[in-house]
């Protein structure tokens, strides 16, 4: 039995890219390859470092990633921020577990614009806001809107 070429161009997909929004407390994660769809997964939100990093693993693990994408928060002038630091000691970490190739890319209004995508209205009380917050929801939108401006960028657009 033949493959078509469609089938077979699907089937040939050799680059899976994890796209990760850092945060200290909610690690926003997204999914994409060279289709060139980005789609938001569950936020890395444990309460503990050693367990957010233990599920980046499992999503890294079963989606078979070749790539990080991270992103990185420059200023809106380019600069790097003190942020940078965080964020620079956290690849380090990413390299060391998973060994990955990673792309740092500028996530420069990357949440205002998960925001404005989303639909959703803005949480009218404090409680909302925190319930938001914990889930990592607008985390992992993020990191979806970072890593399709990356695959993108890439030419990877559907």
């Amino acid at each position: 039995m033949k493959l078509t070429a469609a089938l077979h161009s699907v089937l040939a997909v050799s680059s899976v890219f994890l796209g990760i929004d850092y945060g200290s407390k909610r690690v926003g994660l997204s999914h994409g390859d060279e289709l060139g769809f980005a789609f938001p997964l569950p936020a890395a939100t444990a309460p503990e470092a050693e367990e957010r990093f233990n599920q980046i693993g499992r999503e890294i693990a079963r989606l078979k990633v070749t790539q990080l994408v991270l992103g990185y928060p420059l200023s809106l002038e380019g600069e790097k921020t003190k942020r940078c630091l965080e964020v620079d000691a956290f690849a380090v970490e990413l390299t060391k577990r998973f060994g990955l190739p990673i792309e740092l890319v500028d996530e420069g209004l990357t949440s205002q614009a998960a925001d404005a995508l989303s639909g959703q209205r803005k949480p009218r009380s404090s409680q909302e806001r925190q319930d938001q917050a914990k889930s990592g929801e607008r985390d992992s939108r993020a990191a979806a809107v970072l890593l399709q401006d990356f695959l993108n960028s890439r030419g990877f657009s559907a």
